[in-house]
């Protein structure tokens, strides 16, 4: 579901008969032809420096594959070094590459850096991207979250009348610096497309490139997809709690132990935890309007949780987020304020 604070941009490449027509002339395949191939990354935060190696932050890293399901990292590290200065309360990414589509989703909460002495803050950004396939076309979809964002002085969707441009330089006056939200790429070449997604990216030419919420899911549409399988859940947000913002961001699947992550994040009320793996149990359930599930386990500090979601359809003003302590003290518990939770099928016609 689209976030219902701020604006989310949407964006569908291509379907039906259109990129039909275009894969019928020709371009990538594979050895194997007998099923899909799909790539991936999801990047919370990449950071390129004059004169220093690209540094990144939470990085699965890029697969292709017919199928793939790497760690979803998280950390609250950050980075310092001459020119950027990045910290967060969570940052955190996943990509996965199964049944009919790839998807990949970066987040970022509470940003609170610097790009060459501008000052860069978000409440969240997020990433998720999405490459599937109709008809034997590659169909891109992708959606990007800024909320409460602010780049040197410009106030993002500071005029609801007059949003922030998507998808294009807005300059900052520094420098020859400048900033782009819910920046695209996409491309088509036969029956191959790729979409990458970035929430938010910060330029100042010739010292640092900075992005924040990189998200990159590709696909190869050939063959039949290994369906069914199953069910998960990517999501992240946050509630407003009587103590400030409740920043959480959570990924699972059905009974897989070992995949996914969730970390949580009340600075008012000076709570943070970190799930361990494996997990004690991780069910999703699809029934009603969109679904739900249950994650259950230890944090990293040996402490118990469980955690329930629930995914009530687009635009995701209904989802709710609950999280308990090992005494059944309620952490958090309510609808979204911000962000998005999904449960997602392995396979669309699922």
């Amino acid at each position: 579901m689209a976030s219902h604070i701020g604006r989310v941009h949407l964006r569908v490449g291509c379907v039906g008969v259109l990129c039909l027509l275009a894969s019928l002339g020709g371009g990538p395949t594979t050895a194997d032809s007998s099923r899909p191939v799909f790539s991936g990354q999801a990047t919370a935060v990449q950071a390129n420096v004059l004169n220093l190696q690209p540094i990144t932050l939470a990085d699965t890293g890029y697969f292709e594959a017919p199928e793939f399901l790497p760690p979803a990292p998280c950390t609250e590290e950050g980075i310092s070094i001459p020119n950027v200065s990045v910290g967060a309360e969570i940052l955190c990414a996943s990509t996965r590459g199964k049944g009919d589509h790839s998807m990949s989703n970066a987040h970022v909460a509470a940003l609170d850096a610097e790009v060459a002495g501008i000052p860069v803050t978000a409440t969240l950004l997020r990433s998720d991207a999405t490459a599937g396939c109709s008809a034997l076309a590659p169909v891109l979809s992708g959606t990007a979250h800024v909320l409460e964002a602010q780049v040197g002085p410009v106030t993002i969707d500071s005029d609801p009348l007059l949003p922030t441009p998507r998808n294009q330089p807005v300059p900052i006056g520094v420098l020859g610096a400048y900033f782009i939200i819910d920046e695209q790429d996409t491309s088509f070449n036969g029956n191959r497309g790729d979409i990458t997604l970035t929430a938010l990216r910060v330029v100042v030419p010739g010292v640092a490139d900075v992005s924040f919420a990189r998200a990159h899911a590709d696909i190869i549409c050939q063959g039949r997809p290994v369906c069914p399988g199953p069910h998960f859940v990517t999501g992240g947000g946050f509630l407003n709690g009587s103590n400030g913002k409740q920043h959480f961001v959570i990924a699972f699947r059905e009974g897989d132990l070992n995949w996914g992550h969730l970390m949580y994040s009340d600075k008012g009320s000076g709570v943070a935890l970190r799930a361990a793996k494996p997990f004690t149990s991780a069910t999703v359930y699809p029934e009603g309007k969109e679904g739900g599930g249950t994650l259950t386990g230890t944090t990293t500090t040996a402490q118990s949780f469980k955690a329930h979601i629930t995914d009530n359809g687009e635009p995701g003003r209904d989802d709710v987020f609950d999280l308990f302590s090992p005494e059944g003290i309620t952490l958090a518990s309510g609808p979204l304020a911000g962000g998005n939770i999904q449960v997602h099928p392995a396979c669309r016609a699922q």
